[in-house]
């Protein structure tokens, strides 16, 4: 299903069963035009502020029936990277959902076509964005998840990504400048600081202000 709107959730992580306890913040695309303006800002300042405390991976999920990367996804990528800092791409996951065990040898020239060293899409990103990390990829599962060992496996595999991007920042949760300033604050000072920082980062991608995301400047502008 496509996700609507911000959810979050506490819960044990289930497949493998590690015995620990997981924050899941569950977001649509904020730079999508599917959403009004304004819901767009609404949303940002939402899940910016359920993420204040830290992140231990922002998990990039794609559909491995369609992985173009559209203008959409780049820009709520180019916010995230004036937002956050070049430190967010060290905490990034890539997913790609879908690769079920009955459909894995048919999608078997994708997957190679996206884990190509040379034009996979890690190296499109890294087009796009120069990245100073490489992302691990992952390829899930989503049927059977509870009984399949080959969706176990998946999921054994998207836990061990999160760990290794865990221990390559030494366990330590990202924040960043913007996370703290916003601690700082409470209630509408925090909200209006929040959409402030958002207008300020778009207004400084060139790419959002020429392409249909302008509007989400126009949006912070007059919230």
């Amino acid at each position: 299903a496509v996700t609507k709107q911000i959810g979050s959730c506490v819960r044990p992580w289930r497949l493998p069963d590690v015995r620990r306890m997981v924050h899941i913040v569950d977001t649509p695309g904020m730079c999508e035009s599917t959403y009004k303006d304004v819901e767009n800002v609404h949303l940002m300042v939402e899940f910016f502020k359920r993420l204040s405390h830290g992140v231990s991976a922002f998990i990039l999920v794609f559909n491995i029936h369609n992985t173009r990367l559209d203008e959409y996804t780049k820009n709520m990528l180019r916010l995230f990277e004036r937002l956050l800092g070049p430190q967010f791409w060290k905490h990034v996951v890539i997913v790609f959902t879908h690769v079920d065990e009955d459909q894995r040898d048919y999608l078997e020239d994708n997957i190679e076509a996206l884990s190509d060293p040379v034009d996979g899409f890690v190296s499109v990103l890294n087009q796009w964005f120069q990245l100073p990390y490489q992302p691990p990829v992952i390829f899930l599962s989503n049927s059977n998840t509870r009984s399949s060992m080959y969706a176990r496996d998946c999921f054994l595999e998207l836990y061990e990504a999160v760990v290794s991007v865990e221990e390559g920042a030494r366990r330590a949760k990202f924040t960043c400048t913007f996370f703290q300033e916003m601690n700082n604050r409470m209630g509408v000072a925090q909200d209006n600081f929040i959409v402030q920082s958002i207008r300020s980062a778009a207004v400084s991608v060139p790419q959002m202000i020429q392409s249909g995301t302008k509007n989400v400047v126009s949006a912070c502008s007059v919230m």
